[in-house]
């Protein structure tokens, strides 16, 4: 599936929300009966299904069989899609208790599927994949996206150039920059890389995030002037302007040189990488 056009929104995906609702309803039992899903399609024995009108198989199963290259059930719909599944705000609780081979999409537009074996109660509960909110980490071929000592490698900084040293290009301390990795891919995230502090003129450490508020947390630090030190960076991927993919970095303390490598990007599908970067 291809990731929906809307911008990109972190949040939307909601999985610690999810996760809450499945434990706190999984208790309830004796449900099944209330599940407001549609009843499945069946036909009286020997007969043929007629659409519009009621058909009971009773106990007995139908089987459907296909010679090779050719499907053994195909729905067509000429006035538009051949199955539909349409979002509900009122999957749950009941959902859970539904028979096994029941599918939904929830108000978060993600599929529900009712699938597999659990020693319990014979089925198992989980979300199909989707691009609306799994993600996959695409590995590329390592490439340098900021350099402050390089003029060159400063002009992914698309916002708080203001803050650089204007001799020598060092981060000053207290003013973010924002690097943009619009080039790279589209809508992504989040990224995987390097970060690399060195020149600094004292004690201090480095910050870098997606966006929006600066959070507590330190992504390198260092205790003295004159070191070179680095480490692994993993982080989301925010929005600045017309910039959809951006990290934002900020100093404390102390002046200093950053370097970015970025090596691989979590996406929806690999076609969000642009191409040749993969």
């Amino acid at each position: 599936m291809t990731q929906s056009p809307h911008d990109h929104d972190p949040q939307r995906r909601r999985l610690l929300r999810r996760a809450a609702t499945v434990a706190s309803t999984t208790a309830g039992a004796g449900v099944a009966a209330a599940v407001g899903l549609p009843a499945a399609a069946q036909a009286a024995p020997g007969d043929s299904l007629i659409m519009g009108t009621t058909n009971d198989a009773g106990v007995q199963t139908t089987t459907l069989n296909a010679s090779e290259g050719i499907a053994a059930l195909s729905l067509n719909n000429t006035e538009g899609a051949a199955l539909r599944l349409v979002p509900s705000s009122n999957l749950y609780p009941q959902v859970l208790e539904s028979e096994m081979g029941t599918m939904a999409v929830d108000d978060q537009g993600d599929l529900f599927i009712r699938a597999g074996i659990d020693s319990d109660d014979g089925a198992t509960s989980g979300w199909a994949w989707t691009s609306e909110w799994a993600t996959m980490s695409v590995a590329m071929r390592p490439v340098r996206v900021l350099d402050t000592r390089s003029p060159d490698l400063r002009r992914r900084i698309v916002a708080g150039s203001a803050n650089l040293d204007p001799a020598t290009g060092k981060l000053k301390p207290g003013g973010p920059i924002v690097v943009a990795l619009d080039e790279y891919v589209r809508n992504g995230y989040a990224m995987k890389g390097n970060v690399t502090v060195v020149g600094m003129t004292g004690p201090g450490f480095l910050t870098v995030w997606g966006g929006d508020t600066k959070p507590t947390a330190s992504t390198v630090n260092w205790w003295t002037s004159g070191q070179i030190l680095s480490n692994f960076l993993f982080t989301r991927l925010g929005a600045s302007g017309a910039f959809r993919n951006v990290i934002t970095i900020q100093a404390t303390s102390s002046p200093t040189h950053v370097i970015v490598d970025l090596t691989s990007l979590l996406v929806g599908h690999p076609s969000q990488i642009v191409s040749g970067q993969a």
